[in-house]
């Protein structure tokens, strides 16, 4: 953000006083300045504002965790992924469905939903470092934190994270999830 400012800012106050170099001094000539600045700043940030916007209402509002069975303990488990773009949002947002499954019964044990939220065309058209991620806001919001505490507190074995000798997540201590 601190980069947008330094780099973009004196262009848009140079645009702003070029705008209202013909304007009488006075109260008119700072707010016709000022009314210039956050125009031009909304038209270079504003689908990354409204996007943002969305993408919380989407986060506020969808994402979580769903238990779909009553007994839980020491299950063997494995989680499939699906992804979809969510449509009409200024920027690409995707939809995260975790479906986790029981490796013995086959039965859907859970099912949890998150969102991905990228950045506007300003963080793409820049890429500093490589990063297209958002500049204003968080770019992931779901149950992931949820989902691997429950399987912790009821010694799942979650198969994706298991090395070819059988040790669990728990004998690798392998605690990047946290």
């Amino acid at each position: 953000m601190i980069f947008l400012l330094v780099l973009i800012l004196p262009i848009i106050l140079w645009f702003a006083k070029w705008c209202t170099h013909y304007i009488q001094p006075g109260m008119t000539k700072l707010l016709s300045f000022i009314g210039v600045v956050f125009t031009s700043y909304m038209i270079l940030i504003g689908d990354e504002v409204i996007g943002g916007i969305q993408f919380g209402y989407l986060c506020y509002t969808g994402p979580g965790l769903e238990v779909l069975v009553d007994d839980l303990e020491g299950r063997k488990i494995k989680t499939t992924f699906e992804s979809t773009e969510v449509n009409l949002t200024p920027i690409k947002i995707t939809e995260n469905l975790y479906t986790t499954y029981d490796i013995d019964t086959n039965e859907v044990v859970f099912k949890s939903v998150g969102y991905d939220g990228y950045g506007g065309w300003l963080a793409h058209w820049i890429n500093f470092n490589d990063f297209k991620g958002p500049y204003l806001f968080d770019g992931y919001c779901g149950g992931g934190k949820a989902r691997f505490e429950l399987i912790e507190l009821h010694n799942m074995t979650d198969v994706d994270y298991t090395n070819p000798v059988g040790q669990s997540r728990e004998e690798l201590r392998i605690r990047d999830y946290k």
